[in-house]
């Protein structure tokens, strides 16, 4: 998605306005300044773009930037969110 935002946005204000354009609700949300999604291109929590050297351009003209963000589901280890049990099953009616 496409959003224009103020320089002075914090990385956890990119994460809120990730969570209202997609709908995801993990809390673990990263924010990289490129795809490969490696540790060293990764945002620090709660600084500002301005801080980090990123231009902010005029309303008229903003400055491009993309960005880059992934997340980990909290449950990943939960049986019964994994379990496939009832798919395929067929509903008895009596």
């Amino acid at each position: 998605f496409e959003k224009v935002l103020h320089s002075h946005i914090t990385t956890s204000g990119l994460i809120n306005v990730i969570r209202q354009q997609t709908d995801i609700l993990e809390r673990r949300i990263a924010i990289f300044t490129e795809k490969s999604r490696e540790a060293s291109t990764m945002l620090p929590m709660g600084a500002k773009l301005e801080e980090m050297g990123f231009a902010a351009g005029s309303r008229d003209n903003p400055e491009d930037l993309i960005l880059y963000y992934d997340y980990m589901p909290e449950f990943t280890d939960c049986p019964i969110l994994l379990s496939d049990h009832y798919f395929g099953q067929k509903i008895k009616t009596s």
